[in-house]
């Protein structure tokens, strides 16, 4: 074998072994603080609570110009109007606390499905209610 075969194999296999143990050398740069998270968390209750109002201001328009009727109406407005309280509720949680609480959606990035989230907390809070 020659010498630069050699001192490539030598590069190559130096290179590969970075790459296979980086992660477990672990840079204490890339780990999340609790303050990023906090703040992450609560980045993702203000948009579904946006959400909730655009919503919420949508059935108005909807009603207004008599696309559904009262009685469906009312129980929409009912209904995203206690996930609007449950995600406030969350939100003042979160920056008293710095936890969420149980009635609080499961807002992560990895939320498939934000509806969801949302639906259990409302089914939380409603079942905390009672």
């Amino acid at each position: 074998m020659s010498i630069e075969g050699l001192l490539f194999a030598l590069v190559l296999i130096g290179i590969v072994g970075l790459w296979v143990f980086a992660p477990l050398l672990g840079d204490k740069s890339r780990q999340k603080t609790d303050v990023e998270t906090q703040q992450k968390q609560r980045e993702q209750l203000l948009v579904l609570y946006e959400q909730a109002l655009r919503n919420i201001r949508d059935l108005e328009d909807d009603y207004a110009t008599s696309k559904i009727n009262a009685d469906d109406y009312q129980r929409e407005r009912e209904e995203w109007t206690q996930r609007g309280i449950a995600l406030l509720k969350a939100l003042d949680a979160l920056d008293t606390h710095g936890i969420m609480t149980p009635d609080a959606p499961a807002a992560t990035p990895e939320s498939a499905n934000v509806n969801e989230a949302i639906e259990a907390a409302v089914a939380a809070y409603r079942a905390k209610k009672a």
